[in-house]
């Protein structure tokens, strides 16, 4: 993701404190950086930079610089361009219908964190990214899925989902996992993973008491 700016220009003085805290957002997933069209006039020339400043994220697989997106929206806080450039990545999450939500979380042998929301729902787009970032978190020790609560209404109301963006946390342990699961009331992609770590600490203890208890009994 890069900012082509000029020194000069105030819009791109009030974005840098912005681009700074987007790129320490970014960590680990986006790589960011930024160039001075007055330094390298005839590069941002080159590459057609007609006003500052000019974002443009270029996709991982793009073999031409030439491919690119550009963003056009009003805001350039941190938030706005961090969901803005969260949209162009890999969907890590599943979306489930029913019939998987069934089968894979009530009654498969994996943890699963669910976001079940709305398509109109505001909050539900500006928690999708948060969602995404959710994903990559966890990954390899809890799964994360969508629900979409306009297509799927019974699910939804099965699981007693009565706003949206709601998180839900169904862990798996040894039983069929209750349709209700755990409610979390946070839409912070760190407190979610954070409080979701500490569940999954505290189930492994509570299993590692159980085996040592079953091992005095013997």
């Amino acid at each position: 993701m890069v900012d082509f700016y000029a020194p000069w220009c105030g819009p791109c003085q009030a974005l840098m404190p912005e681009w700074k805290k987007m790129a320490r957002m970014l960590n680990g997933l986006i790589s960011v950086g930024s160039v001075d069209c007055q330094k390298y006039y005839s590069f941002c020339h080159q590459e057609s930079v007609r006003g500052y400043p000019e974002i443009r994220l270029f996709p991982q697989k793009s073999n031409t610089a030439h491919q690119y997106y550009s963003y056009n929206g009003w805001h350039r806080d941190a938030y706005s361009l961090r969901g803005w450039a969260l949209g162009y990545l890999p969907q890590v999450s599943v979306d489930l219908t029913p019939q998987s939500f069934t089968e894979k979380v009530l009654n498969g042998k994996d943890h699963w964190v669910i976001d079940f929301y709305a398509p109109w729902c505001g909050p539900c787009q500006n928690f999708a990214p948060e969602f995404e970032m959710l994903a990559r978190a966890v990954k390899g020790k809890v799964k994360a899925g969508k629900v979409d609560c306009q297509a799927y209404g019974h699910t939804c109301q099965t699981a007693d989902i009565r706003a949206y963006p709601t998180v839900k946390f169904y862990p798996y342990q040894g039983t069929k996992v209750n349709v209700l699961g755990e409610y979390i009331d946070s839409r912070d992609a760190k407190g979610i993973a954070d409080l979701l770590n500490e569940k999954l600490e505290a189930m492994e203890n509570k299993g590692k008491r159980k085996k040592s208890r079953n091992k005095d009994e013997l």
